[in-house]
């Protein structure tokens, strides 16, 4: 090889070493340009994947790039991991406050229950007394709501 032929092969690997570089840095400005959950994690693949650079060009002529992905990955990794912190605090929070409420609610409906018991309770007792006082040894169940049906009287008055 002729010493112009290495000038020239010198000034293109040159060249060549820009222009990958500078496609490196534009792939990383755009994954992490890109939508937060989208590049949740940048990866030296992913960049290598947008630049269209082979990983071992990246490892081998561009360690400085490889740990600036690292630093930035660990970085994101450490503000997603916060704001999942802030997130689950808000949801225990809010899980506090929805326990007391239930809490609240379960007593009601205990106390509730325990009264239609009591109810429950006295009308089978007055069912019972009702039924001594007229002579009867089975009680029979008397609706204490108002029937749809007329009277028997009502229908023989109004003729």
């Amino acid at each position: 090889m002729s010493v112009q032929s290495r000038g020239k092969s010198a000034a293109s690997s040159r060249a060549t070493s820009r222009s990958i570089k500078s496609r490196l840095t534009e792939a990383l400005s755009t994954l992490t340009s890109a939508t937060p959950r989208a590049s949740r994690r940048i990866t030296v693949s992913s960049l290598c994947r947008v630049a269209g650079v082979s990983r071992n060009t990246v490892y081998r002529y561009y360690p400085d790039i490889a740990e600036a992905v690292r630093r930035l990955s660990r970085r994101r990794g450490a503000r997603h991991r916060s704001a999942q912190q802030n997130t689950l605090r808000a949801l225990r929070s809010e899980l506090a406050a929805l326990h007391a409420q239930l809490v609240k609610l379960a007593t009601l409906a205990d106390h509730y229950h325990t009264e239609a018991e009591e109810l429950r309770a006295l009308l089978v007792r007055r069912d019972r007394d009702m039924a001594t006082r007229r002579g009867r040894r089975h009680p029979t169940v008397v609706s204490i709501h108002r029937s749809a049906r007329p009277a028997p009287d009502s229908g023989a008055r109004g003729s």
